[in-house]
């Protein structure tokens, strides 16, 4: 990636859940990614299984990976009671703990242990060594524990909950990352195809896109569900956006010609704009028909992730231009009436937006002239008579 240290500085506007959903969604399978669903993080298989992750950033003296970390056994206690409330599913559940530390991090015995154990026997000895480490012998010591954890102690190494708590820690895994969190994330994304050159502008742009979902969903009060199969489909665009080479043939088909001609009767302001500068029935009927079809064509592009909001933006905003440098040009045409600097104006810029974009076919920038000149409707972005604003709002036309 270009600057690997101005992309992290852009980093810590985003929470760290937010940036791990990201860090997850850089997949190949077919997943769901969820936040504040299952937990912190979620990653949802499509046969079912579950992985399900508490997200812990340390930036002062608080380790939750020592033996009495209160965080770690709230964390353990929280899946025991997912588990036993029937929000996961032991058999198809992965539990992590992902921590990302700003400096290292000494482990606890306890939980390295936990870590290390794979199989029931295994669990089933790291948690007798910590009932052993934590309560003594006989529970000579549970008396010295920290209220901030005793009550997560209680139902850890309740008998009755034994298996369950097992079964947790077998399938529990720890993953540190000190000081290098940001720099595997944006290692993993670099490893996907995507034109080097703008790696760090992709970066930035996918992980907003994360974010912005994540909002969309709280707006809600809903918990955040992103598929990877639609992470990929906006990369994918935007990658075609910084990396387009060759036109696309046009995917919409023309309009009927009773659609057409009905768009023209609805009088939409754009049909309104051709009326002012007197264009006859024919040039309105190709004026609705390249109106209809490039909303089509935006539309279906947009689906097949050929265009981006930006895109279209960028190309609205090239027409604008263009649209103020021929009315510039028209307004200086002093002989003329209004209606003949609007004829020529319309003429003139419809005529150049042919030549804007050779990567679109010659109806969407017509198209979007028509777009421009149809909203917002009290005051259209572009116009064709010299004062179609004024007209719009039931000024005279008559010169």
């Amino acid at each position: 990636m270009a600057d690997n240290t101005h992309v992290i500085g852009q980093l810590q506007g985003y929470l760290l859940q937010v940036r791990h959903m990201f860090f997850e969604l850089i997949s190949l399978n077919d997943i769901i990614v969820s936040l504040e669903l299952l937990d912190d993080v979620a990653v949802h298989m499509p046969d079912g299984a579950v992985i399900t992750e508490q997200i812990k950033s340390v930036t002062s003296g608080n380790n939750p990976t020592t033996d009495r970390a209160t965080v770690f056994w709230k964390t353990l206690y929280n899946w025991l009671k997912y588990v036993k409330e029937d929000n996961l599913v032991l058999e198809n559940t992965v539990f992590r703990m992902v921590v990302s530390s700003n400096r290292e991090l000494e482990n606890g015995e306890i939980i390295k242990q936990f870590h290390n154990a794979a199989t029931q026997e295994t669990a089933q000895q790291a948690l007798n060594a910590a009932k052993l480490c934590l309560w003594g012998e006989n529970d000579s010591k549970r008396n010295n524990i920290s209220q901030t954890y005793s009550a997560y102690l209680d139902e850890i190494f309740a008998p009755a909950n034994e298996t369950d708590v097992t079964e947790i820690i077998a399938k529990l895994t720890l993953d540190i990352h000190e000081n290098d969190y940001d720099e595997k994330l944006i290692d993993k994304f670099s490893r996907q195809i995507i034109p080097s050159e703008f790696a760090d502008k992709l970066f930035i742009f996918m992980l907003g896109w994360v974010h912005e979902r994540v909002n969309e969903y709280a707006k809600q009060g809903l918990p955040a569900l992103i598929k990877s199969e639609d992470y990929r489909k906006e990369l994918v665009s935007q990658c075609r956006m910084y990396n387009q080479r060759s036109s696309i043939p046009a995917l919409s088909k023309k309009a009927d010609a009773d659609v057409v001609r009905t768009e023209v009767e609805n009088q939409d302001v754009y049909i309104q704009q051709l009326d002012f500068i007197e264009e006859d029935f024919d040039a309105k009927l190709q004026a609705a028909s390249d109106f209809l079809r490039t909303k089509a064509e935006s539309t279906i592009r947009a689906e097949k992730g050929l265009f981006t909001p930006q895109s279209l933006q960028e190309y609205n905003e090239r027409l604008q231009r263009l649209w103020k440098s021929k009315q510039t040009q028209t307004l200086l045409l002093t002989a003329a009436t209004d209606v003949q600097k609007g004829k020529s104006l319309y003429a003139q810029t419809t005529e150049a937006t042919i030549f804007t974009n050779f990567e679109l076919p010659t109806f969407f920038g017509s198209g979007t002239l028509q777009s421009l000149a149809n909203e917002p409707q009290d005051e259209p972005t572009i116009g064709w008579h010299p004062r179609y604003k004024e007209i719009l709002k039931g000024g005279d036309d008559d010169e």
